[in-house]
């Protein structure tokens, strides 16, 4: 457990770790909310510590989809039918999706039990009377920003989504309300409430939603705005960005893996994080794996964990390709001979076993280049693939890494900034779009000569920036709606050129439609 906190998220990760299954019908805290519980401090975050910890599912489901259907990485189906799982990580890449993929489904189910178990301890809170009113108000504001956290993912995912905003609720079936009418009432609740969160950036307030992290989710909703409800709201992104930037709490880190290490509680650029630890968050579906998800199974004997990775994704070439050849970010991948912690060749041990565990960044067969076949998302060799290494991995004795998930940092609000400075003056960098930009690049790209000036920072180079900074957190899905690339997108390997609209969003999952029949499908699903 990490020293940093204190003994009141000990208690949210311990209870979390019980507690963050999808089952919306789930009574989760009838037996520990009464009317006389809530007198200290430490008393309401036991109760609301299950809704935080609900928020580690996110690294699952949601992580998967906002990156895998996108520029930057795949799960190939690899020889001997490895991760072909009916198909489904191929439709992803295909954008072929359908009301039926499982994974879909666990991202409608994630948000909904982050809504459903913060509606409830609102609710329970607000019944109380004998509570001081300032604490009152923080606690409900944190649960008001989950439950806003929750909205919009929804809303970026699946569009018209059923508002449902009260644990008491009459309609046990509730249809869809359109996307703009979620987002104006989500964003006029945060806006309300987070005034009343902590001004504090410290050990008591990580992990948890304080002022600074309710700004950052603000921007991001305003950011997209234009895409969600037709009308750009350019200056209010400005206005949150400015007052993380005016507060002087947070900087950029002076090397941009400083963020992701296995110890990250330090970060002063992290702004909010979704907690992990190898003892307190060791249970399946609640646990952070992209390093088994992505690591070859031979890597066990590099990184010294106690079961062995799966061999799963990787990234598409093209991305890796994309990277300036001075860029430093491009060490959050790697390729090439692969060797033990102590210094021992690694081999393959599926379709190529015995030759050398050599991970190409292109799908070619380098052992048997003549082969004439064809390798892409459906048919990937073992060693295909450049593997994600953001994330600092080192000995994991149990079945989650130990590093905290990092949702929002400063560099995004910079970034978030230049953006809208950006679109407001017709899609054409200033002076003070390009500073911002380049705070950001000039920390991993050294040269002068490689920094933007303004008749370089067009908004495909500023797309493409963001591709570099912020791979693997979950943010390129959304990127490139907003910058209008993912459709008919021009990655590899599937051929896209006859996709529509209506791939921006996902269906309504079938599970959920057969559940409640007042839901309307997406179009064209």
């Amino acid at each position: 457990m990490k020293k940093l906190f204190k003994i009141y998220f000990t208690i949210l990760l311990v209870l979390g770790a019980v507690s963050s299954c999808t089952d919306l019908s789930e009574d989760l805290y009838s037996e520990i909310l009464q009317d006389n519980f809530f007198q200290t401090q430490e008393e309401v975050i036991s109760a609301i510590a299950p809704v935080y910890g609900n928020m580690r599912v996110f690294t699952n489901d949601m992580w998967d989809l906002n990156t895998h259907c996108t520029d930057q990485t795949l799960i190939p189906t690899r020889a001997l039918g490895h991760w072909y799982d009916g198909g489904h990580w191929q439709r992803v890449h295909e954008h072929t999706w359908t009301p039926e993929t499982p994974q879909i489904n666990g991202a409608w189910g994630f948000n909904y039990t982050l809504i459903n178990n913060a509606n409830k301890v609102i609710y329970q809170l607000e019944s109380l009377q004998n509570m001081d009113a300032d604490l009152k108000a923080l606690f409900a504001a944190e649960l008001k920003m989950i439950r806003g956290f929750g909205y919009y993912n929804l809303i970026d995912f699946f569009g018209n989504v059923p508002k449902v905003t009260s644990w008491v609720v009459e309609d046990e079936t509730p249809p869809n309300t359109p996307r703009a009418d979620v987002f104006n009432f989500i964003v006029n609740d945060v806006e309300t409430n987070v005034e009343n969160l902590s001004d504090k950036v410290d050990n008591t307030t990580y992990g948890r939603f304080n002022k600074y992290a309710g700004y950052a989710m603000l921007a991001k909703f305003y950011l997209n705005s234009q895409e969600w409800t037709g009308t750009a709201k350019w200056d209010k992104v400005i206005e949150y960005c400015d007052k993380i930037i005016s507060s002087g709490k947070y900087s950029l880190s002076a090397n941009i893996f400083d963020n992701f290490l296995i110890k990250n509680e330090g970060s002063k650029e992290n702004i909010f994080v979704i907690p992990y630890d190898e003892v307190y968050t060791n249970a399946w579906g609640t646990n952070f794996t992209v390093f088994w998800r992505g690591m070859h199974y031979a890597h066990q004997y590099t990184y010294g964990t106690s079961m062995g990775p799966w061999n799963g994704f990787c990234a598409l070439p093209g991305f890796i390709h994309s990277f300036d050849n001075e860029d430093k970010r491009a060490a959050g991948w790697f390729s090439g001979q692969q060797y033990s912690s102590t210094g021992e060749e690694l081999k393959c041990s599926q379709e190529s076993n015995g030759k050398l565990l050599n991970l190409t960044i292109d799908f070619t067969n380098i052992y048997n280049p003549t082969d004439g076949v064809v390798y892409n998302h459906q048919l990937a060799l073992e060693f295909m693939g450049a593997r994600f290494a953001k994330y600092q991995y080192g000995p994991i004795q149990g079945v989650s890494m130990g590093n905290d998930f990092v949702v929002y940092r400063y560099a995004d609000i910079l970034m978030m900034k230049a953006e809208a400075l950006m679109r407001k003056n017709g899609g054409i960098a200033t002076a003070e779009t390009v500073g911002l930009v380049n705070q950001v690049r000039a920390r991993s790209v050294t040269n002068p000569a490689k920094l933007y000036t303004t008749a370089t920072l067009t908004a495909d180079a500023l797309l493409a920036e963001r591709g570099w900074e912020f791979y693997g957190e979950a943010m390129r899905r959304n990127d490139l709606i907003r910058f209008g690339k993912f459709i008919k997108g021009t990655w590899e390997f599937a051929n896209r050129s006859a996709e529509t609209p209506i791939r921006k969003l996902f269906p309504i999952p079938q599970p959920q439609i057969a559940a409640n029949p007042d839901l309307t499908q997406n179009p064209g699903y």
